[in-house]
């Protein structure tokens, strides 16, 4: 074993043949957008174009494996070079196992933007500007089969979180850390049973917040069928928030000369405990043409408001085989946001998403997405909702994987 790990770390050739695989892709695609920003205000639409390319790289042998992927977008749109943007994502999965134990290491590093769109977040829906966010996160793993049904695993999670001139805007940078300890026994060949306790910090620099919060969980995954599966638990968490006193206290006065804002004290330290239900469902359905799936939940979640959130949300996907090249499908996601750290500000919204497209692979190699996408959303701070439509035109291409067995 102490061979084979070795290996692992410096990857000779070694404990067995080695498979190398490497998957290059890239995404063209032409966008159209009535409100990118997501606000209220006037506002023009915009043309965009995106260039995406990705490499995807794996090694394996059969104690351990190695994967990674590398993807760079270039964005650009017609009318306003200030939402022209450069977003790249980086990759890096490592395992390694044995009879009983396995050992994972987990990193990612990416540079995107919060605004509104295809992906979902805490941050999504809550800036109207265009803010740059780099994210950098790192987690190990160790799961260990203590007998031949139950299993342990440990695990930790660390994310530090920033944005380029992002309190102008009032999102704020931060680390968050997590570390899980799941115990889980396989009832039957369709059943399994699990309990989780986690206990995670959040750190905001800027703002002098510090929570912490405490959570279990327990759930179970039942195999209804062949073709249908799902997963429910629940629990409750406990968070507890210091936020440190020393920071300014603005009043606004009128003048002969405008409103001005003029200090008159300081914040004084802030403690607050608040405790609530968790809970997580999913459910996957497949028919002979078409695949469901379904999933809700409410978690504690880190978001660059200041402060950790509760996120309730919902999604749903419908994917349907028209003929073996063309399908169609339906996504459909809502995010709820709220604070309930009433003395931190933030941004409590809702979000609603719906996509609808269909695709045709006309080949093994290249592919044809064409969707429309609606989004809404209702800020706190708001009286009206505002509302975005968009069109997406992408085309794909995916040469078939290369594989090279040494």
């Amino acid at each position: 074993m102490a061979a084979c790990l070795s290996a692992t770390l410096s990857m000779p050739l070694v404990c067995g043949a080695a498979e190398w695989t490497v998957e290059p892709s890239a995404l063209f695609g032409l966008i159209y957008n009535d409100n990118i920003n997501l606000t209220t205000q006037p506002h023009d639409s915009v043309n965009g174009n995106v260039i995406t390319p990705r490499l995807d790289l794996g090694m394996h042998t059969q104690a351990w494996q190695v994967t990674g992927s590398a993807e760079a977008s270039r964005i650009r749109y017609s009318g306003d070079s200030g939402l022209d943007r450069n977003d790249n994502a980086f990759s890096l999965s490592s395992a390694y196992h044995s009879e009983r134990n396995t050992w994972q290491l987990d990193a990612n590093s990416t540079r995107d933007t919060p605004l509104a769109g295809q992906q979902t977040s805490a941050d999504t829906g809550a800036v109207q500007t265009q803010t740059i966010r780099e994210s950098h996160g790192f987690s190990p793993s160790w799961t260990r089969m203590l007998t031949e049904n139950i299993k342990l695993q440990l695990m930790y999670q660390l994310n530090d979180t920033s944005y380029v001139n992002g309190q102008s805007v009032g999102l704020y940078d931060y680390r968050y850390s997590t570390a899980s300890t799941t115990l889980s026994n396989q009832l039957s060949e369709n059943s399994q049973v699990f309990v989780t306790g986690s206990y995670s910090s959040f750190h905001v620099p800027a703002t002098g917040n510090d929570s912490t919060t405490r959570s279990f969980q327990v759930g179970i995954t039942q195999n209804f069928s062949e073709s249908m599966k799902g997963t429910l638990q629940a629990g409750a968490r406990r968070t507890e928030t210091l936020i440190q006193g020393g920071q300014p206290v603005y009043t606004r006065f009128s003048t002969p000369f405008g409103v001005v804002l003029i200090q008159t004290g300081v914040t004084s330290d802030a403690r607050s405990q608040v405790t609530s239900s968790v809970f997580s469902g999913s459910l996957e359905k497949k028919y002979e043409l078409t695949r469901m799936s379904a999933s809700l939940s409410r978690s504690l979640v880190p978001s660059g408001s200041g402060s950790v959130v509760l996120q309730d949300s919902f999604d749903f996907g419908l994917n349907r085989e028209i003929t073996s090249r063309l399908s169609a499908f339906i996504n459909l996601n809502s995010l709820k946001i709220s604070n309930d750290q009433s003395n931190i500000s933030n941004n409590n919204n809702v979000y609603y998403h719906a996509e609808t497209g269909v695709n045709w692979a006309w080949s093994q190699e290249w592919s044809l997405n064409m969707s429309y996408g609606y989004s809404r959303v209702k800020r706190e701070s708001e009286d009206k909702a505002a509302t975005g439509n968009a069109v997406y035109l992408t085309l794909i291409y995916r040469p078939l994987k290369t594989s090279i067995s040494r």
